[in-house]
């Protein structure tokens, strides 16, 4: 074996834990690849590899990813707790009647600067005073999602 390059496998398909190194093969592996590719990787793929997708700016791709039979909620919840996850993405689990009723993900959605401010205001009326109260300081978030936050922990106070 030569010691200039050291090809690293790894399964595609089957969930194994995957350090730094291997993550950022990965991450190269899939920039090269074709979107056609990319939407049967989503179907096919594990969960690193789909949350590398979920990442990706086509929107075919981001679709392809919320599609996906394989995601898992615990995914739901990583996607939408990443500020790097697209905004498709994220578009579509705002659009998924099963995983918007989590009071957890409708909480994340809110909270991610890039959840687009319509998708982020159809969720306020569900959130608790509490969640309110710290997403009207949050400074991340769009203004105007901020100032809603605050308007509708003004209007349950009273």
């Amino acid at each position: 074996m030569s010691s200039g390059s050291r090809k690293i496998r790894v399964s595609l398909t089957e969930d194994h834990p995957v350090d730094e190194g291997v993550r950022g093969s990965l991450q190269s592996y899939i920039a090269g690849l074709t979107v056609p590719q990319k939407v049967g990787l989503t179907t096919k793929g594990n969960k690193e590899v789909r949350m590398i997708l979920s990442r990706d700016p086509s929107s075919l791709v981001a679709r392809a990813v919320v599609n996906s039979p394989r995601i898992s909620e615990s995914d739901v919840i990583a996607y939408t707790g990443s500020s790097l996850t697209s905004e498709e993405v994220l578009r579509g689990i705002a659009d998924n009647r099963e995983w918007a009723k989590s009071i957890r993900v409708k909480l994340l959605l809110v909270s991610n600067p890039r959840t687009p401010p319509a998708v982020a205001m159809r969720f306020l009326g569900h959130l608790p005073l509490s969640d309110l109260g710290i997403l009207s300081r949050n400074r991340n978030i769009p203004t105007i999602v901020r100032r809603e936050a605050k308007n509708q922990l003004i209007q349950k106070r009273k």
